[in-house]
């Protein structure tokens, strides 16, 4: 009996692990997926976006060279939020056990 109930908790317990990595890893792509798509419409689009102006620059021009850069921060912020989230609703639940 005793053997039963901990091969039960070892499973309860492998099912949140799973259900942990599988939200952070798609978590993980979806942050990466929108860097890049975004790095490849702002590089696809940088000659259109040149005829545009932004602080005195050519907007495809400072969306490369700040614009970008300021994105991949705010994601990484974003990522790193939701990732907490993720981690706090884990432990919560372990303490509830």
């Amino acid at each position: 009996m005793e053997g039963n109930v901990t091969a039960e908790a070892a499973e309860t317990e492998n099912a949140v692990r799973d259900r942990h990595q599988l939200r952070t890893l798609a978590v993980a792509i979806t942050t990466i997926a929108a860097v890049f798509c975004t790095v490849a419409a702002v590089i696809i689009y940088a000659i259109a976006l040149n005829r545009l102006w932004f602080l005195h620059f050519p907007l495809g021009f400072y969306l490369l060279a700040q614009g970008l850069l300021i994105f991949a921060v705010v994601i990484a912020f974003w990522y790193v939020r939701v990732q907490e989230r993720i981690d706090h609703t884990r432990s919560f639940n372990e303490e509830m056990a």
